[in-house]
């Protein structure tokens, strides 16, 4: 009982350790060349993954500007989930350590007034839970790329499978014509060495009656 203890409050900590590295908070960091307060949240993900969901994540929200290079910037938009007066929004994916992403979120009221958590904290709030809920975002478009390789490497292994079956029909196919015409052959040579035998017998047997005849 004490060892089933033991392994619950290990995973509990992993558990409650993962939960605390996927907590989003207020970090500055450099957006057009400048330092910026933003949202930073560390993703499991690697960067690929979390730019895509993240691109996705936005443009269900109908924000339609393609992340480049890491970086997206929507101005002049309305994201309800953190503001619901137009805003301009600046997002930034990084690589992080062993194949993880790093993901920055910065909002600007405008004329580059960028929210802060002491002055703006309700839309800094709002873009930490943006952030935290982005997390599971990241994980299933990561399920989503994982299965839809699982499902194309099922498809390749079908069509392998469904040629070999075709070539295996068709050989053996091929390989009855050509049994039967095998069979079909050595019957036809059993006949002409029956006939071949007969006709060397008669021959013999002509030279043995031509020299009885002979010796008369």
């Amino acid at each position: 009982m004490k060892r089933f203890r033991a392994v619950l409050l290990t995973g509990a900590s992993v558990l409650i350790g993962a939960t605390l590295l996927a907590q989003a908070k207020p970090m500055s960091t450099m957006i057009e060349n400048q330092n910026r307060d933003a949202v930073m949240i560390e993703i499991n993900q690697p960067v690929n993954i979390a730019t895509d969901a993240l691109q996705q994540k936005l443009q269900r929200a109908g924000l339609n500007e393609k992340i480049v290079k890491g970086s997206g910037t929507y101005k002049g938009v309305v994201l309800s989930e953190i503001s619901k007066e137009k805003i301009d929004i600046y997002t930034k994916v990084e690589g992080g350590p062993n194949n993880t992403s790093v993901v920055y979120m910065a909002v600007s009221k405008g004329y580059d007034h960028f929210a802060n958590k002491e002055e703006d904290s309700s839309i800094t709030q709002n873009v930490v839970a943006f952030l935290n809920s982005f997390v599971q975002d990241a994980n299933n478009h990561f399920a989503d790329v994982d299965i839809t390789k699982q499902v194309s490497s099922q498809s390749k292994s079908e069509n392998d499978y469904q040629k070999l079956l075709s070539e295996q029909a068709d050989l053996q196919k091929k390989k009855s014509k050509i049994d039967s015409r095998l069979l079909a052959i050595q019957t036809q040579i059993d006949a002409q060495k029956m006939d071949l035998d007969k006709k060397k017998t008669d021959i013999e047997d002509s030279k043995v009656k031509r020299s009885a005849d002979k010796n008369q």
